[in-house]
C-alpha cells in the first residue's frame, strides 16, 4: 500500500503554504485585471511612440487621476515628471499595484538610488499628501500583494543593459519607446 504524496506530513505543511501563495496570486491577478486601460500603446513592448507621445497618451488616459507636473508646485515638478516617465518607459498604468511597481522600477531599474528617492518621497508635500490620502496600511498591503511582480522587477533590473536615468536628457523625449527600451534592456512586464 502506497501513501499518496499529498498525505505525507511534509507535503501537508507545504499545501498550507501553497494555499496562501495561491490566494496571494489570485489577489494580484484580480488587481491586475482591474487595470482601467490595459491596452494603451505606450504599454506595448515594441511601441513606436516617442517618450513624449507616450507621456501624452498616459496623461490623456488618466485625465482627472494624474496631475501633469507642469500643474504642480515647482518643488514637486522634478519628482512627478521623473515618476511619470517611469510609468511610461516601464509600461505601467495608474492602478495601486502599478504605482507600487513604478516605485519598485524607479528604485531597482533607474539610477535614482534609495537615498535620493526616499528624500524625494518623504520631502515632497504633494507625495506626502498622496500617501496620507492612501493610508500607510493600505500602502503596505498593496506592496505585499504586488510582491510577486516586484520580485520579477528586481530580476528584470539585473538583466538591463544599463539603468534608466531618473532625469533623462530632453533628447529622450523625441526617441521611440522601442528604441529606448532596446538601448536600456527594459522589459515591459
Amino acid at each position: 500500500m502506497t501513501i499518496p504524496a499529498r498525505d505525507l506530513p511534509w507535503n501537508r505543511a507545504q499545501s498550507g503554504l501553497a494555499k496562501v501563495a495561491e490566494l496571494l496570486y489570485h489577489a494580484v491577478m484580480q488587481c491586475m485585471s482591474m487595470h482601467p486601460h490595459p491596452y494603451l500603446e505606450y504599454q506595448r513592448q515594441d511601441s513606436p511612440l516617442t517618450l513624449s507621445e507616450g507621456l501624452e497618451e498616459y496623461y490623456a488616459a488618466n485625465e482627472g487621476v494624474v496631475i501633469r507636473p507642469r500643474d504642480l508646485p515647482d518643488e514637486s515638478y522634478g519628482l512627478f515628471r521623473s515618476h511619470d516617465m517611469c510609468h511610461v518607459i516601464f509600461g505601467l498604468g495608474t492602478t495601486l499595484d502599478d504605482e507600487a511597481m513604478a516605485d519598485a522600477r524607479s528604485l531597482f531599474s533607474s539610477d535614482v538610488g534609495w537615498r535620493r528617492y526616499s528624500a524625494y518621497v518623504t520631502g515632497d508635500k504633494q507625495a506626502k499628501e498622496i500617501f496620507k490620502e492612501l493610508g500607510y496600511l493600505r500602502s503596505i498591503w498593496v506592496t505585499i500583494t504586488t510582491m510577486p511582480r516586484i520580485l520579477r522587477a528586481v530580476s528584470e533590473s539585473r538583466r538591463m543593459k544599463k539603468r534608466w536615468p531618473w532625469v533623462p536628457p530632453e533628447s529622450f523625449l523625441k526617441r521611440s519607446l522601442v528604441d529606448l527600451r532596446n538601448e536600456f534592456g527594459i522589459c515591459v512586464m
